[in-house]
């Protein structure tokens, strides 16, 4: 503040009034600036945060429009759960996994993927194998993301085979560069099946190519009986699809990709190991970053209904909407 003489000044009491007035909305003003952010900044998208439990995986909306969440839990076998959120407190519905990741609603069931077997869950949360490791046409190690048909006859399964060679054991959650020679060594034995309610499986996307690795998120896009089926891959970080008989990368450095949506004018994709969840502009493939901040971002639900993400933080043990 200015130094003020003690000389007395012919100053009247109306415009000592307007002085001192003017002097405590800068006071205000100032304190605000240095203590606070922008008085007329724009709010940021709402987001909430709510604690599930251990290794949450994957969500989806399902028996009477509730969520249900798959929870890895611990090492153990057989310890793995699905639980069914009553506002935002978990209960256990469903047990017997080992660590159940991909959940979809489809035909009036939940699907789940665990492994080397797909599961069914009924209103009642009794499970019942869809399909297991012998069923498959090659061997199956890792079994993953989850997406339901349009028709809602069938699901498509990624198997992402074992993930453990990606990892650059130098850092946490590090994946090999792409140009290094660990990269160049890996396997694309990753392939897309689809597994019909009753038990048919197919192959939808064949594994050999380099640009798809590993697959991760899986989604459908179109018509029931003309949908085009989508794959994220968590190596290379591409999004990939097959036309006419050949694999299209539709977009690409997204690297640890695990969820994927897409809708006509956008990809949606988290990053399991950044910890963010972009939208993708389809026509520019321009990227923005819709959440960030996270440890994993995994395999989050589309909740077109409600107009939001629902993310599943697996080491944080949380969602956030």
């Amino acid at each position: 503040m200015p130094h003020f003489s003690s000389v007395a000044l012919p100053i009247s009491r109306q415009y000592l009034r307007s002085f001192s007035s003017r002097l405590a909305l800068a006071a205000v003003l100032f304190f605000a600036a240095i203590h606070s952010a922008p008085l007329f900044a724009q709010a940021p998208p709402a987001v909430r945060t709510i604690a599930v439990g251990t290794n949450p995986e994957s969500v989806c909306r399902g028996f009477n429009d509730q969520l249900f969440v798959t929870m890895i839990n611990g090492e153990e076998p057989g310890d793995g759960t699905i639980v069914r959120l009553d506002g935002d407190k978990p209960f256990v519905f469903a047990r017997g996994f080992n660590a159940p990741k991909g959940i979809v609603f489809v035909g009036g069931l939940l699907v789940t993927a665990d492994e080397t077997t797909l599961w069914t869950i009924d209103s009642s949360g009794r499970t019942k194998k869809l399909a297991e490791a012998g069923d498959f046409p090659a061997p199956v190690e890792f079994l993953n993301d989850v997406a339901a048909s349009l028709d809602g006859k069938s699901v498509l399964v990624a198997e992402m085979t074992t993930p453990k060679p990606m990892f650059d054991p130098s850092g946490e959650r590090k994946l090999w560069n792409l140009e290094s020679p660990e990269a160049q060594k890996l396997p694309a034995r990753g392939r897309i099946y689809r597994v019909t309610l009753d038990g048919r499986i197919t192959e939808v996307i064949a594994p050999g190519n380099p640009a798809f690795r590993f697959p991760n998120g899986v989604a459908v896009f179109g018509t029931p009986g003309a949908e085009q089926v989508f794959a994220a891959d968590f190596f290379t970080g591409n999004i990939v699809h097959v036309e006419n008989g050949q694999l299209q990368v539709q977009a690409s450095g997204l690297r640890g990709l695990d969820g994927l949506t897409v809708t006509p004018t956008a990809f949606y994709g988290s990053s399991w190991t950044q910890g963010v969840v972009w939208k993708i502009d389809r026509k520019s493939l321009e990227k923005h970053v819709l959440l960030e901040g996270l440890k994993t971002a995994a395999d989050f639900y589309f909740d077109d209904a409600q107009k939001q993400l629902i993310v599943p933080d697996m080491v944080a043990g949380t969602l956030t909407f």
